[in-house]
């Protein structure tokens, strides 16, 4: 019976000894796999740190450039006189404005932005409107093609600004304006696109169209209270003007058809393509004659360098000679009023012209127009209509840029900071020369040349083993490799930067996990949302496994709080802190 009795005793110490071993084993691999872990870590944290000079150098000048849109001379310094803009006023009050910017014809945010920064003028690049017939593919190049061109022309983390600029969402720009001064001493040179006030001058009215504006300015003084204006060089323009108070419509396509009749073979406004390219005169007259277009243009076939025009009351004439120069002569009425204020008939340079016209209703019509019809992509014969007239419109706009006038092309430039202080002394300027015109000015390699590396740590006050650390280190812009434990699984993955504004990343990539209490590896899918809000950053990331495609997991959702530039507080929602130290 004792026997029996201590039998049973000895297996259940037995099974008890044999329950605690593959624990202990488990342990063991656990505590070798965590030794591993932390060693390649610190190798690789070493190995960063020696790259760490590859970033972007804080030697070059930083350069903020704001696109106005749609804000002529005229409008701009009729509010700024009425008191709407007080921190431009007093901010550009010490640097300089040139009042006298020309915008290039034909007016438009897709005719000037894709060529400003190699500053290219009219007579060269693919845009001359909305659209245009390609005459060696015999088709009609469509706006979504000219949309397609002048997009891509737009930074990449700047082309949300597209959707800022759908009436009244521009109250959310200051979203992005936050982010400036952070982006600043990332990419050194960075574009804020302030679209709205040409959506709200064409669709709606002066008085929203002014709010806007005005909202303008009022961000802009906040931003300048966080930027070290002492090293940020700003300029800021407008890409051409909006005139209001226009009455009379042109139902203009029609009117062109039955005109032209067959003899026409495209027409995008500004550009009538003409079957029979002899007949220019004769159809430029007719146009004059039959509608209410107030210009027509066309360059000679036999003669390039000679460009006829006609209004109701007049024929025109640029001519252009040897040295570039163009000159102005007319049969009837000055319609322009140059000989008035002083023009003879002398050959003028662009720069010229524009000093010599600038207080005219028509700045530098000449060799705009006669530029323009040296694109080989604009029309046989162009139009042009001037307000009180605007064309028809799907929309019905209230208000317009299509003309050659002040209200139309004479924009404002605005400059403050070191590498813009040789063109204070500037009055006039064509705004396609602007960029070119500052040295130290460069678009090329402005990228940095890795993200930036971080080493995050965190842990829980009220829960045991409820701790982890991630360590992220960039090869290269927009790459991401990452290692991240906690809750006894290991994680390694690498993630790419697959959309980017001012505001918002999304990172998505893949990786394994390994889980140390089930011995298991895993390959997964995985996914991060960043979204920056000056000093505070939000992640939120979910991962998928290759094995369970629909089960999606959340694995990320933390708040940063940046201190200075190495150092943030990061909360792991709902209840770890820590710190991240980034380089």
């Amino acid at each position: 019976m004792v026997f029996s009795t201590a039998q049973p005793l000895q297996n259940k110490k037995y099974k008890l000894k044999q329950e605690q071993h593959p624990s202990l084993v488990v342990q063991k691999r656990a505590y070798s796999c965590l030794f591993i872990f932390f060693t390649v870590l610190f190798l690789l944290l070493f190995l960063s740190l020696s790259f760490a000079a590859q970033t972007n150098s804080d030697t070059n000048p930083k350069f903020l450039i704001v696109h106005l849109d749609a804000v002529s001379s005229p409008n701009f310094f009729q509010y700024m006189d009425e008191g709407y803009l007080p921190h431009l006023k007093e901010f550009f009050g010490e640097g300089n404005i040139i009042k006298y910017g020309l915008s290039l014809f034909f007016g438009g945010t897709e005719m000037i932005y894709p060529r400003l920064k190699k500053g290219l003028g009219n007579e060269v690049g693919e845009s001359v409107g909305w659209g245009y017939y390609d005459r060696e593919k015999d088709r009609v190049v469509s706006d979504i093609k000219t949309f397609s061109h002048m997009f891509s022309s737009i930074p990449r983390r700047a082309r949300a600004s597209i959707i800022y600029g759908i009436p009244f969402f521009d109250n959310l720009m200051f979203l992005p304006i936050l982010n400036i001064p952070q982006l600043l001493d990332t990419y050194g040179v960075i574009e804020l696109l302030w679209f709205a006030t040409d959506a709200t001058g064409h669709a709606l009215n002066e008085k929203i169209y002014l709010n806007s504006i005005r909202r303008f300015d009022r961000y802009f003084g906040r931003l300048v209270k966080n930027l070290n204006t002492n090293e940020v060089n700003i300029i800021i323009y407008s890409d051409h003007g909006m005139s209001f108070d226009n009455e009379i419509y042109i139902n203009h396509v029609p009117l062109i058809k039955n005109v032209v009749g067959d003899g026409l073979r495209a027409f995008l406004f500004p550009n009538v393509y003409l079957k029979d390219i002899n007949l220019k005169d004769y159809y430029a007259q007719k146009i004059i004659e039959e509608t209410e277009i107030d210009f027509t243009f066309y360059k000679k076939e036999d003669n390039p360098k000679y460009v006829v025009g006609y209004s109701t009351s007049a024929k025109i004439v640029f001519e252009e000679n040897e040295d570039g120069r163009v000159r102005y002569l007319y049969e009837g009425d000055d319609v322009f009023d140059y000989y008035k204020d002083g023009y003879r008939g002398q050959w003028l340079t662009d720069l010229e012209w524009l000093s010599l016209t600038r207080d005219s209703k028509y700045p530098a019509v000449p060799p705009n127009i006669f530029r323009f019809l040296s694109n080989k992509n604009s029309g046989d014969i162009i139009l042009v209509v001037n307000p009180p007239k605007i064309i028809h419109t799907m929309l019905n706009y209230s208000a317009n840029h299509h003309g050659i006038t002040n209200t139309d092309l004479l924009v404002p430039i605005l400059l403050r900071g070191k590498e813009l202080d040789h063109l204070y002394d500037r009055e006039e300027m064509w705004l396609h020369t602007l960029f070119t015109s500052i040295p130290t000015l460069s678009f090329d390699n402005i990228e940095p040349k890795r993200e930036k590396n971080s080493l995050s740590l965190w842990g829980s006050a009220s829960e045991e083993n409820n701790y982890g650390f991630q360590l992220s280190l960039s090869p290269a812009y927009r790459w991401n490799v990452v290692l991240r434990y906690e809750q006894e699984i290991g994680k390694g993955w690498f993630e790419y930067d697959v959309y980017s504004s001012y505001v918002v990343r999304l990172w998505a990539g893949a990786g394994l996990q390994y889980q140390f209490e089930e011995s298991s590896l895993e390959p997964f899918l995985n996914s991060r949302l960043q979204m920056d809000f000056g000093k505070i950053q939000f992640n939120y990331g979910g991962q998928v496994n290759l094995n369970n495609l629909k089960e999606w997991q959340e694995n990320r959702k933390e708040i940063l709080l940046r201190v200075n530039d190495k150092l943030s507080l990061n909360w792991q929602m709902p209840n770890r802190f820590g710190f991240t130290i980034s380089w």
